[in-house]
């Protein structure tokens, strides 16, 4: 009903501005009646509302106290959206949304830490102006403070967060680097029993040994190699787990420069062998066997 109303509304709009051939043909010094000008709620209800707009709005509802818990997950939702388009993500910046957002990392309610974590990374991930954006807010540490939340999935979205900001963007690895988030990370791997999250950190921990091979001395220092045999002795029926934990210990193994104790690499080698044997024809290929096996010979 209120869209016929527009639709109604935008015809007698036409039809009052519209000259007429007759009109067009009246005397020179007739008076001109001025265009009446066109409700901006009528434009609006025929376009629709601005993706800035909406993100506005959407902003406004997860800010305002007197929000439900429904308006705020649905605000959340619509936000995390509209921000997979690059655009729109660049724009937080530009409207001067991360501060607000940034705020939610400490929201009392986890659910709420767990939303804008997420949205913390659709906004940064593989988006370098955004990434950029968000280590200049200071966005950084509190996701990494976010990794010992009590609740297990902001932990995760956390991972998620921290992922999106600093993958292929050297600043953020950095600064992530000054304040010890690899020993934060292992540390992580070594206590926390929540394999998902286990399962998330070690692909981060691979992805970064690709992106940074100078990081290899310094997780052989914080003993990454021990810390993947214990996960394998622990979890060798998750095969998930142990297939990325294999394949970052390979990993590992290809980029790192600094000799490996023949003690380090006894102490997890039966660990490697009962991966082969248990998975051999499921997980990494022959000549990934081969270069893992090399690697203890």
């Amino acid at each position: 009903m209120a869209e016929q109303k527009s639709l109604n509304e935008l015809l007698k709009w036409s039809i009052i501005n519209q000259a007429t051939e007759k009109e067009d043909a009246s005397a020179e010094n007739a008076t001109i009646k001025p265009m009446e000008k066109l409700d901006p709620g009528l434009i609006e209800a025929i376009l629709g509302k601005s993706e800035s707009q909406m993100m506005l709005e959407a902003l406004q509802v997860i800010k305002n106290p007197h929000s439900t818990d429904d308006e705020k997950d649905l605000a959340w939702e619509d936000f995390e959206m509209l921000i997979q388009q690059i655009d729109n993500a660049c724009n937080i910046e530009n409207m001067k949304m991360w501060p607000p957002i940034l705020e939610e990392l400490k929201n009392t309610n986890p659910i709420y830490r767990e939303q804008a974590a997420w949205v913390c990374g659709t906004a940064t991930q593989n988006n370098p102006k955004a990434q950029a954006a968000f280590l200049k807010e200071k966005g950084l540490q509190p996701v990494i403070d976010l990794l010992a939340d009590p609740e297990p999935n902001v932990r995760a979205k956390a991972v998620y967060a921290l992922s999106g900001a600093i993958k292929h963007f050297e600043p953020a690895l950095k600064e992530f680097k000054d304040v010890d988030g690899y020993k934060t990370l292992v540390n992580i791997l070594k206590s926390d029993s929540n394999l998902s999250l286990v399962r998330k950190i070690v692909f981060l921990m691979n992805t970064l040994l690709i992106q940074d091979p100078s990081s290899s001395s310094e997780l052989a220092a914080l003993e990454l190699i021990q810390t993947f045999g214990a996960l394998l002795k622990k979890h060798m029926d998750d095969e998930d787990l142990v297939e990325k934990s294999l394949v970052a210990l390979k990993t590992f193994f290809e980029v790192s420069s600094t000799p490996v104790p023949a003690a380090t690499l006894a102490s997890i080698h039966p660990q490697v062998l009962e991966a082969k044997e248990k998975y051999a024809d499921y997980i990494l290929d022959k000549e990934s066997w081969a270069q893992l096996e090399k690697r203890f010979a």
